[in-house]
């Protein structure tokens, strides 16, 4: 019988020793780590920022099923743990159920993520709105499992991409190069309706938030800047509507709130009230 060498140490438990087993387990993580370097750098800007999204997802799922692949080729080194691979893949019916049972929201959120990733409705950077929600945010991160949103009150939004694909939602700077929201005004009846308009073009005109979109012919031609429409006779005075235009969600906030300040001093210096519900009560002796 031969004498044991230092390569059989280890040899009941381990396939071909526990030597052989460290050097094998150190050569599939170093070659697994090349791999998964060289697969990023391949990724790497080359692709257009659209698709960059897709690509890190795709980058990512490739990596994990290497070392996934590797974690099964080390456990064959080991004799108690040989055939593993197979006993799983023979109990697919019950792995099934289980897998299925356990993960079934976390599989879900993938898929979602994933289709997110491909047909891209938002990106990092976009402002959305679920509207369904009253939830709206900055979009920060999209990860395998949630989308964060950063909000305009500074706070974060976890939200399961399953919910995030699912969900009716507003992006607000999705292919689009400016940003147009309504603002409304309401006057009293006795108000001058040629007068108001002008007071509101002149305010919008000078909040520097404002993006005027003529062109220099329009501009010549007299094309008004953006329109101003007499929207409804509502209850109390006349409500006028018009677009604010801006280059971004941010701006308009900071725009809109200059022109309603401009509004305010503009209508007091003309005697234009902005009329206001009261409260009459008539005390009965």
């Amino acid at each position: 019988m031969e004498n044991p060498t230092i390569w059989d140490f280890g040899s009941d438990i381990f396939k071909n020793g526990f030597l052989a087993f460290v050097i094998y387990t150190c050569v599939v993580l170093i070659v697994v780590s090349i791999i998964a370097k060289l697969i990023k750098r391949l990724f790497k800007n080359k692709f257009n920022p659209q698709a960059q999204l897709a690509s890190q997802f795709i980058q990512k799922v490739i990596i994990t099923l290497l070392y996934v692949i590797a974690v099964f080729s080390i456990f064959e080194q080991v004799n108690m743990l040989q055939g593993l691979s197979i006993t799983l893949l023979g109990a697919t019916s019950v792995l099934t159920v289980i897998v299925g049972l356990a993960a079934q929201e976390t599989f879900g959120n993938f898929i979602s993520g994933f289709f997110i990733a491909i047909f891209q409705p938002f990106q990092v950077g976009d402002t959305v709105a679920l509207t369904e929600k009253d939830t709206a945010g900055r979009v920060e991160q999209i990860t395998f499992r949630h989308t964060v949103l950063r909000t305009i009150e500074n706070t974060k939004l976890i939200i399961p991409n399953k919910v995030m694909d699912g969900a009716v939602v507003e992006n607000r700077v999705y292919g689009q190069d400016y940003f147009k929201r309504m603002i409304h005004v309401t006057v009293g009846y006795d108000s001058d309706p040629q007068l108001v308009m002008q007071l509101i073009r002149e305010a919008v005109m000078s909040v520097p938030e404002f993006l005027d979109l003529r062109t220099e012919a329009e501009v010549e031609e007299g094309v008004e800047p953006f329109v101003i429409r007499l929207d409804e006779f509502a209850a109390s005075g006349l409500d006028f509507g018009f677009y604010l235009i801006t280059a971004n969600l941010g701006d308009f906030f900071s725009g809109a709130s200059k022109v309603r300040l401009k509004l305010l001093e503009s209508f007091r210096k003309n005697n234009i009230n902005i009329p206001y519900e009261t409260l009459e009560i008539i005390e009965k002796h």
